[in-house]
């Protein structure tokens, strides 16, 4: 079924519920993936000042080469 299609559906059943557990369940779901999207702001805000910093040299940073490297040696000093 078109996702469009669905959507419309889902309109006109919510504009003929008369039952507000329905809306507000419904409503509670919308807004939980709407916060997922939008994340937490505290999160945003530690994630600007970890890049202001990086881009003012002030935190260590590795290439993804760097990176690899250190797993894998990690990952043989742990079968050793």
């Amino acid at each position: 079924m078109d996702i469009e299609v669905s959507k419309l559906e889902l309109i006109e059943m919510l504009i003929h519920t008369s039952k507000e557990s329905v809306l507000s369940r419904v409503r509670a779901i919308l807004e939980e993936e709407q916060q997922q999207f939008t994340g937490d702001e505290s999160f945003y805000a530690m994630l600007d000042e970890r890049r202001e910093r990086h881009e003012k040299g002030e935190s260590k940073s590795f290439t993804w080469e760097e990176i690899k490297k250190d797993l894998l040696g990690e990952k043989k000093g742990l079968h050793s």
